[in-house]
C-alpha cells in the first residue's frame, strides 16, 4: 500500500534515499542481462523493462529516484529493455521458491481500519461495515514466531535442492515483509522450462504426493519398511521419523506405523507458491534492497535467523509520528503501541516506518533517524 499522505512521502523519499546513497545491495550476476522493475515512491504503477549496464548507474537512478520497491528478473536476456517478452532473448533464469507466512494457520489475522469514522473490524473488508466508507486500510497481524516458521521451511527447500538435485549457490532471504524467498543461481537449472520447474516444485513441496504408491504399506497392520539406504523423499520420511523415534529396527530393515508415516510426510511439506517458480520471467527483490510494504530489508539469512523485526530495520533511532486512528495495544512488528488521533507520539523508526506506510501514521520529523551499516555483507 502507498502513503496516503503527502508528508509521508517527503520523509520517506529522504530515508530511503539516505539508505540507498551507503551502496548496500547485493548485485546479481549478470546485471546487465536482467530485466529491472521499480515502484517509486509516490506512483501507483510500476516501471518495468528497464536496463541498466552497471550498478553503478543503478545506484545512481535510485538515489535520484527513490523506489517503494526494487526488483530484477530471474531472467537472463539478450536486451531486458525490449517492452515485448518475446523480443528480450531468453537465455536462462535463475530457480526460485516463495514462502508466505501468512498461509500458516494462526499467521493470517488482518484489522480493517476506517479512517473516515475511525472504527476498527477484525476480518478484512474493502468498505467501512459501519459507514460504508471506502477510506479503509486493511493491517495484517504477523508474529516473529510465523517468521520463524516460514524460515524453517526455506531450510527445508535449500537441503532438498542440495541432496536430492545436488545443487550449489542457494540463499534463503527474508522478503522483506512476511516470508521468504529461495533462489537457486546454479547453472545446471538456468535452462529449465516452466512445466520442468513446476515438477520440481511439486517434488520439494511433496504437493500431490500419493503416499500409498511411494510408502506402500505391507500386512493387515499398516506397515512401511525402510532400509538403511533411502534417497529423495523416502529419506526425508524415513529421518523425521528416525527423530521422533517413531521408526523401528527389525534386523537389516526398519519398519514404522503407515499412520505415523503420513504424518512425517505433512511435517516435510512445504507451502509454497508454484506459480513462482515455474515463471522464467519473474521478478525478484533484490537483496539488501528495502520491501515497501513494511521498510524492513530484504536480508539473506543462512546460519541463524535475527532474533526479532528490528534486526531487519535499515534506520536506527526514533522519528515523531502523528496517528490517524485511536487503537490502544496496536500490534506493530513485534511491539504493542497505543495511538491516539492526531497526538503526536515518538517511536523507533522502523516501527513510524511500518506504520506511515501502512496508512496508519504521518511521519512528522526525522532528525534523529540513523542509517546502519550495510547489513548485506553481515
Amino acid at each position: 500500500m502507498l502513503p496516503r499522505v503527502s508528508s509521508n512521502l517527503r520523509y520517506l523519499k529522504s530515508l530511503f534515499r539516505q539508505y540507498y546513497s551507503t551502496g548496500c545491495l547485493e548485485e546479481p550476476t549478470y546485471i546487465h542481462k536482467r530485466e529491472i522493475g521499480v515502484q517509486l515512491i509516490g506512483e501507483k504503477s510500476y516501471r518495468r523493462h528497464l536496463s541498466f549496464p552497471s550498478m553503478t548507474m543503478l545506484y545512481k537512478f535510485i538515489v535520484e529516484n527513490p523506489p517503494l520497491h526494487l526488483y530484477y528478473s530471474s531472467a537472463y536476456y539478450d536486451d531486458p529493455s525490449a517492452n515485448d517478452m518475446g523480443a528480450k532473448g531468453w537465455r536462462g533464469s535463475d530457480l526460485l521458491f516463495d514462502i508466505d507466512s501468512d498461509h500458516y494457520e494462526g499467521c493470517n489475522s488482518v484489522i480493517t481500519f476506517c479512517l473516515k469514522c475511525g472504527k476498527s473490524f477484525e476480518g478484512s473488508y474493502k468498505k467501512c461495515p459501519r459507514c460504508g466508507s471506502g477510506n479503509v486500510v486493511t493491517y495484517p497481524i504477523i508474529g516473529f514466531d510465523c517468521i520463524k516458521r516460514a524460515y524453517n521451511d526455506a531450510l527445508k527447500i535449500k537441503t532438498v535442492l542440495k541432496d536430492d538435485y545436488g545443487l550449489s549457490n542457494i540463499k534463503a532471504y527474508f522478503s522483506g515483509n512476511r516470508g521468504f524467498h529461495v533462489k537457486c543461481f546454479d547453472d545446471n537449472i538456468i535452462d529449465l522450462t516452466g512445466d520442468e520447474r513446476r515438477e520440481l516444485a511439486m517434488y520439494v513441496s511433496l504437493n500431490g504426493l500419493e503416499p500409498s504408491i511411494v510408502f506402500p504399506p505391507i500386512t493387515r497392520r499398516k506397515i512401511v519398511v525402510f532400509t538403511t539406504h533411502e534417497y529423495g523423499i523416502r529419506k526425508r520420511v524415513f529421518e523425521t521419523l528416525y527423530d521422533k523415534s517413531l521408526i523401528r529396527r527389525r534386523g537389516l530393515y526398519y519398519e514404522a506405523d503407515y499412520d505415523d508415516v503420513l504424518v512425517s510426510i505433512s511435517d516435510n511439506k512445504v507451502d509454497i507458491d508454484t506459480v513462482v517458480t515455474m515463471d522464467i520471467s519473474r521478478l525478484s527483490r533484490f537483496g539488501g534492497s528495502i520491501n515497501g510494504k513494511s521498510g524492513l530489508v530484504v536480508l539473506p539469512v543462512s546460519n541463524e535467523l535475527p532474533s526479532s523485526y528490528q534486526d531487519f530495520s535499515p534506520w536506527d533511532g526514533t522519528i515523531v509520528i502523528k496517528p490517524l486512528i485511536d487503537f490502544s495495544g496496536l500490534p506493530v512488528l513485534g511491539n504493542k503501541v497505543s495511538l491516539k488521533t492526531g497526538i503526536s507520539l515518538r517511536v523507533k523508526t522502523y516501527i513510524g516506518v511500518y506504520l506511515a506506510l501502512k496508512g496508519l501514521a504521518r511521519i512528522e520529523n526525522i532528525d534523529r533517524v540513523e542509517i546502519r551499516k550495510c547489513m548485506i555483507h553481515s
